[in-house]
């Protein structure tokens, strides 16, 4: 079964082998693949190999155990969004902080009650999906976002933002302890949506906005270009715009439509033209091309 038809790739980790033939049989009469591994390093290979929709990770395992194997499957960037549920036997609250500590959504007690392990497996492989087609759209609206957990990891960057980030000296695995150290102290103190942070200490300074959170233990934030400032600020002043007029005339200059500019600065494309027509008139212009073309010169002569 491919995975167009399967509901979706789970992969189930546990090193007893009846409960791997449980899980693997009521699973694929649910109409899911399963992939199976019996400790925590088989399971990262075979992850490697087939990216999985979901894994179902024991907590107690021989030669590496399933927090260890989470922490690592979070650190790999093409598998950090897999959600992760634990199974165990150990309900003590300290077990069940260390499992969501290392990256997991959820967990569930052994002995597993199947129509409460389908209803999570199905609420987890949603809420997975949701996130990565939000990721889809971030980078096709080409912002400077990415996503920062508890664990105080760079889970996901969007394109512009990797850029952004290795222009500032931080590295392609995207690790650096200045800019994480200081991302932590932020979000430790719950800072509200759209709050901003002023990253130092880099190759160059790093403006950052709270967007609010993704997924638990997840933060959405996103990079505020200082050139992209300055350059709004600039078609502000010259023009005598205001501050909403100033965001969509410096995007109609870089040539996106009105329905891409709406979906960049999250308006309907309704009121991308009501902003348009007193653009228009402070320019004394009649047209878009117009428009862009005068802001061109302008920002070449700048």
């Amino acid at each position: 079964m491919s995975r167009e038809e399967s509901k979706g790739i789970i992969l189930v980790v546990d090193d007893a082998t009846e409960s791997l033939a449980m899980l693997n049989t009521a699973l694929v009469s649910q109409g899911y693949t399963v992939l199976v591994a019996m400790d925590g390093l088989q399971a990262l290979n075979i992850a490697a190999r087939m990216v999985p929709d979901v894994v179902l990770m024991d907590a107690l395992m021989p030669n590496m155990d399933g927090f260890e194997a989470c922490l690592l499957l979070k650190q790999n960037k093409q598998l950090s969004d897999v959600p992760v549920i634990f199974m165990t036997g150990l309900s003590d609250s300290e077990s069940v902080v260390k499992g969501l500590e290392s990256g997991g959504v959820d967990y569930i007690q052994k002995p597993i009650k199947l129509e409460e392990l389908f209803a999570r497996i199905k609420v987890h492989l949603g809420n997975s999906r949701l996130t990565r087609s939000a990721h889809s759209v971030l980078e096709e609206i080409a912002q400077a976002t990415f996503t920062f957990n508890l664990n105080s990891h760079i889970v996901w960057a969007s394109s512009k933002a990797k850029d952004l980030l290795q222009s500032a000296g931080i590295t392609a695995s995207l690790e650096s302890p200045k800019l994480n150290q200081q991302l932590a102290d932020w979000l430790s103190s719950m800072p509200d949506k759209h709050s901003l942070l002023t990253i130092h200490q880099l190759n160059m300074s790093l403006k950052i906005r709270y967007l609010g959170e993704s997924a638990p233990g997840e933060h959405l934030l996103r990079i505020i270009n200082d050139d992209d400032v300055s350059v709004r600020e600039s078609l502000r002043q010259r023009f005598k715009l205001t501050e909403r007029e100033s965001e969509v005339l410096l995007w109609l200059t870089r040539g996106k439509t009105n329905r891409e500019i709406a979906q960049i600065l999250s308006m309907s494309p309704r009121t991308v033209n009501k902003h348009l027509e007193p653009i228009f008139q402070k320019l004394a212009v009649e047209n878009r091309t117009t428009a862009a073309a005068i802001c061109l010169e302008y920002l070449n002569q700048r």
